[in-house]
């Protein structure tokens, strides 16, 4: 059976922008879990964002399930065995700064504005509207296909723990539609490094930086004890390093404050932390404790782990990363998140952990939080071999499998990849201001999911 699959997808260009439009505008940033908020464990933005897509289940005629608002899933066929895709439905928190509204979903030079835009609503959307396509051109498939809802990916993966504790079957074969073309065969390990401690608090009061631990700073603060020598020091190495910041006296406490550039923090080398040139100019400015002494010894402007002594670079993986993701303090308490991600060579306990705690002075402590392992897939597998020659297909383009530092679903079931719907050869603003996702490439995605479904479920 020959089917122009191109040809489909446009035919359904005007509803399925219109719906992605839709979905891009619910805000589904987590702000807090709470497993007693029956219904709505993620908040009322990730459960509206989940019904919205239940909603559009039940419109064009699919079984589906709202899996006690932790997740969701869409079916198409009764066959046992299934061909499965995850993408999620929550986002990172928009930030400030955009030219158009985050939630606008606003169209500007072919372009879809909004948070979620490429990370993965529309992505996700996309897969859905790839099933429609097939359900309603009446193909004959062997395989049932499967498109699972995630409402937690950027924070706990609680909403897939949840979802394939109660439905533990894996498909035969999918992909995840939450990262780059052509195909990912290989992913870093990921973990959430914790360090905590102890500070005199005597003249900095408090320290409070970052977003999400996956995301790089765009703003970073600091509470001390007024003093003009540190206010002066402290404007003095912004201006000398180039540097966006303020200083402000507030109720009797002068607030410095950094600002920086956010990006995903698989890349932090694409923006500009916060964090690391607001403990710089501290120092600087002559404020010095156990806090400020040990983040610019082994943290500031040093996103590969030099300074802690864990640097590694994998031939075919690349280097290992740290972002200075999040840093907070209550008293003369604080914490330091790192979103460390390491690749194939390292072994995390041994290279990374001890290494890190050796280095730790008395009084601090070490922990790790969702540690989501290195995964690694055969590229002359028949599941990757299949995806990439409908890519080829679509693109012409011949280039091989890569591997990335970022973290999918792809993790959290058996035989899946990650899938696009990012080209590498294009910009993209994914956990920045301005994210957006260009309308043709967003088609051609189309195009590519709907023959993948096709292919591996046929």
């Amino acid at each position: 059976m020959s089917i122009d699959f191109k040809a489909l997808a446009l035919k359904y260009k005007d509803q399925f922008i219109k719906d992605t439009q839709e979905l891009l505008r619910i805000n589904s940033e987590l702000t807090t879990f709470d497993p007693n908020r029956v219904g709505a464990p993620f908040g009322e933005g990730n459960k509206q964002a989940l019904e919205f897509m239940l909603n559009l289940a039940k419109r064009d005629g699919f079984k589906f399930e709202n899996v006690d608002g932790y997740a969701g899933h869409i079916e198409y066929g009764d066959s046992k065995e299934y061909i499965g895709s995850i993408g999620h439905l929550d986002v990172v928190p928009a930030g400030t700064g955009w030219t158009y509204p985050a939630y606008g979903a606003e169209i500007h030079d072919n372009k879809i504005y909004a948070r979620g835009a490429e990370d993965d609503k529309a992505p996700t959307m996309a897969v859905y509207y790839g099933m429609k396509i097939l359900k309603e051109l009446g193909v004959e498939l062997k395989t049932r296909i499967k498109l699972i809802l995630g409402l937690d990916e950027e924070s706990g993966w609680k909403c897939v723990d949840y979802y394939f504790n109660k439905y533990p079957q894996a498909p035969i074969a999918g992909f995840i539609p939450d990262a780059d073309f052509p195909l990912i065969y290989a992913e870093k390990g990921i973990t959430m490094t914790i360090i905590r401690g102890q500070f005199n608090n005597d003249i900095l009061y408090k320290v409070e930086g970052g977003l999400r631990a996956n995301m790089v700073p765009e703003s970073a603060k600091a509470h001390v004890k007024p003093d003009l020598v540190i206010k002066h020091r402290f404007l003095d190495y912004l201006e000398k390093n180039n540097f966006k910041g303020q200083a402000k006296l507030e109720n009797d406490v002068l607030v410095l404050e950094t600002f920086g550039k956010s990006a995903h923090g698989s890349l932090p080398d694409d923006g500009v932390n916060a964090l690391h040139i607001l403990f710089e100019a501290l120092k600087f400015a002559g404020v010095e404790n156990e806090l400020v002494n040990f983040a610019t010894k082994y943290l500031t402007f040093d996103n590969l782990g030099k300074k802690l002594g864990v640097a590694y670079k994998d031939k075919e993986m690349g280097d290992l990363t740290v972002n200075f993701g999040l840093a907070s303090t209550d008293n003369n308490q604080f914490e330091l998140v790192l979103n460390l991600r390491y690749p194939n060579g390292v072994n995390y306990d041994k290279d990374v952990f001890e290494k890190i705690a050796n280095l730790l002075p008395e009084g601090f402590g070490l922990d790790v939080d969702h540690h989501q392992k290195l995964l690694y897939k055969d590229p002359n597998s028949t599941l990757i071999k299949t995806l990439m020659k409908v890519y080829q297909k679509h693109t012409n383009d011949m280039t091989p499998p890569i591997s990335i530092g970022g973290g999918t679903f792809a993790r959290a079931t058996e035989n899946v990849v990650a899938f696009g719907p990012h080209f590498i050869d294009k910009p993209t603003y994914i956990h920045q201001k301005d994210e957006f996702i260009d309308i043709d490439d967003l088609m051609k995605a189309l195009a590519i999911y709907t023959e993948s479904l096709y292919e591996l479920a046929k």
